[in-house]
């Protein structure tokens, strides 16, 4: 039986070439060979974690070939051939173990990679503590010579070191000193800094307004205490009287109803302009403004080479603002400004009680004088030339009558006024946006400035050299008008109730009161003309 098995097998041997292409066949040294290098290449691993009983024992490499599995075959010629023993394995293709040798030095690859990382980490640091005990090492070793030079202990380097660094501090204070003497002082502001600081101002001044008139409008009782107080304190009164009297668009807007809190706001603004914003520094230290105005005009005019209005500006500004840091100013200041607050509540006395005249003047010193004095400093310390101007377009005319007329600028200046009408509750007009646009002739007859209100506030630019830009407005100033036609108007005044302001600082004949209201000054001041 053996025999016909070894028979049947050495036909299919002989069969093989032309039946079926056997697989790649190793002649043994060969294959003793590889299998040498493969064990000495890749050592059998161990298994790792708990002890076995067979973990003494080698593994067989996962490469080792399974040799029981072949048997000598030879193809006549002396050399001899390892074929499977089973016959169906020796028909298919065999697998291999490539894949397990690249996972391996895959894994080995990584853990070098690994194994390097880290010997570089430790590598710089160990760089770096080499470095830091070297700087400490030159620490010492200067601290030690220093002591050595000086043949003195520790604490006289320390002393010596101490003075060092004061010279070197004081070195550096000089440059930097020198480094401003070449850059001067200059204090940026824009315009819409200035122009957020100057709305707050304007609403704080109406709310102040508002809280104290609002009592006595509201209150037919309080408004025939005001007038009986008026007659019996004349004095007090005086001063508002003849304040209004002088500014003739007041005047005028007294006549239109309703208009008792926009007159005394304008009232306060333009006290605050003429005693303020139109005087450098209030009149606190008129003596230094003067030698600071008289150095400027002398360096602008005889000094060689003269200076441009830049370098003028800035010097400027920067004297004022070492003016406005030094204690004196600090001292006048404070006296001015209390002065300021009493003459400013005083206009307004007559509608306040005894009791309640303190209370006023530290209101309206908190309020009203103290941001505008910090207005006023901040732009003087500015190298653009900001400023309030106020056009009241309604003037006086010519004796013997002295009629109130409008300024022929009026319509001209209407794009850059903020105008409200007083006709539709102080809606705000803009004439360029009217549709359809009116003609010259019906502003003329329809449009009628009755209060300027607020002054509007403008920049000048001041640039390199002498270039000195046209100003540009910052706010608009604002101004109450009447928009209609004249019988609408003249309905409008006719049938509102008279202002207090009116009664107060006009006598029944002025107001034409006597006479039924068709006569005396204020008939003729209805009609206003453009002059």
């Amino acid at each position: 039986m053996e025999d016909l098995k070894r028979e049947f097998e050495a036909d299919l041997v002989k069969k093989a070439p032309t039946e079926l292409k056997p697989p790649t066949q190793v002649s043994k040294p060969l294959l003793d060979q590889h299998m040498a290098d493969m064990v000495e290449t890749n050592p059998p691993r161990r298994t790792q974690g708990k002890t076995s009983p067979n973990n003494d024992k080698e593994q067989p490499s996962a490469t080792a070939l399974p040799t029981a599995a072949y048997k000598e075959v030879s193809d006549g010629t002396g050399l001899k051939f390892y074929t499977p023993q089973n016959s169906m394995e020796r028909r298919l293709p065999q697998p291999t173990h490539q894949p397990d040798i690249e996972d391996y030095l895959r894994q080995e690859l990584e853990r070098s990679q690994v194994q390097l990382h880290e010997a570089n980490t430790r590598a710089d640091q160990a760089e770096r503590a080499a470095r830091e005990l070297s700087r400490e090492l030159q620490l010492r070793s200067r601290t030690s010579a220093v002591a050595e030079i000086r043949g003195g202990s520790s604490e006289d380097a320390a002393t010596s070191l101490r003075a060092e660094n004061a010279r070197l501090k004081a070195e550096l204070d000089e440059a930097r000193s020198h480094i401003f003497s070449l850059q001067p002082y200059r204090k940026e502001l824009t315009p819409k800094e200035i122009g957020q600081d100057f709305d707050d101002l304007v609403n704080n001044v109406t709310d102040w307004v508002t809280d104290f008139m609002d009592p006595t409008l509201d209150s037919d009782e309080r408004r025939d205490e005001v007038l009986t107080a008026a007659k019996k304190r004349p004095g007090d009164i005086q001063k508002l009287k003849g304040y209004l009297r002088s500014q003739p668009d007041l005047v005028y807007g007294c006549m239109y109803p309703e208009t008792d809190v926009d007159i005394f706001i304008a009232v306060v603004m333009r006290y605050l302009q003429d005693h303020i914003f139109q005087k450098a520094l209030y009149g606190a230290t008129s003596d230094v403004v003067e030698t600071i105005n008289f150095l400027e005009a002398s360096m602008q005019t005889n000094v060689e080479p003269k200076r441009d209005q830049f370098a003028l500006r800035t010097w400027s500004a920067e004297a004022l603002n070492a003016l406005i840091c030094s204690p004196n100013y600090q001292r006048a200041r404070h006296t001015r400004k209390r002065e300021i607050t009493t003459d400013l509540s005083s206009l307004f006395k007559i509608f306040l009680k005894e009791k309640e005249w303190n209370k006023f003047c530290v209101t309206c010193q908190d309020t009203i004088i103290k941001p505008a004095i910090a207005l006023h400093e901040k732009l003087l310390t500015s190298t653009d030339h900001f400023y309030l101007d106020l056009v009241p377009y309604v003037l006086w005319g010519p004796p013997p009558d002295h009629n109130i007329r409008i300024s022929p600028d009026f319509i001209s200046d209407l794009p850059r006024i903020r105008c409200e009408n007083i006709l539709q509750n102080r809606k705000p007009l803009s004439v360029t946006k009217l549709d359809p646009s009116p003609s010259l002739e019906q502003l003329h007859h329809e449009l009628t400035h009755v209060v300027s209100v607020v002054p509007g506030l403008y920049m000048r630019q001041v640039g390199k050299g002498d270039v000195i830009k046209e100003p540009t407005v910052v706010r608009m100033q604002q101004t109450l008008v009447a928009w209609g036609a004249a019988d609408v108007r003249e309905k409008f005044v006719e049938g509102g109730e008279g202002t207090l302001v009116r009664r107060l600082c006009f006598s029944r004949k002025e107001r034409g009161d006597d006479q039924g209201g068709g006569g005396g000054l204020w008939e003729k001041w209805r009609n206003l003309q453009l002059g």
